[in-house]
């Protein structure tokens, strides 16, 4: 627990340092433009996908009712 603790306080205290220097722009932008470019393929598949037809599977059709089905339980 203490080692989580003196880890956080060093991961902050650097990033505090990186924040204020203006060195987290730069990832900030690329985290940015990757899920913006993420988001707009998802998109276009979703659309691309969408207007393909959808495959229709056959319905199963039971060849037993429930009743007879049940009767040959007891």
């Amino acid at each position: 627990m203490i080692r989580t603790l003196i880890f956080g306080a060093i991961a902050g205290y650097v990033g505090k340092k990186l924040y204020d220097e203006g060195k987290l722009t730069e990832f900030k932008d690329d985290l940015v433009g990757r899920y913006n470019q993420a988001k707009n393929d998802l998109s276009d598949k979703r659309a691309a996908s969408s207007s393909q037809p959808a495959m229709v599977t056959p319905a199963h059709s039971s060849t037993t009712s429930g009743a007879s089905a049940s009767s040959h339980l007891s």
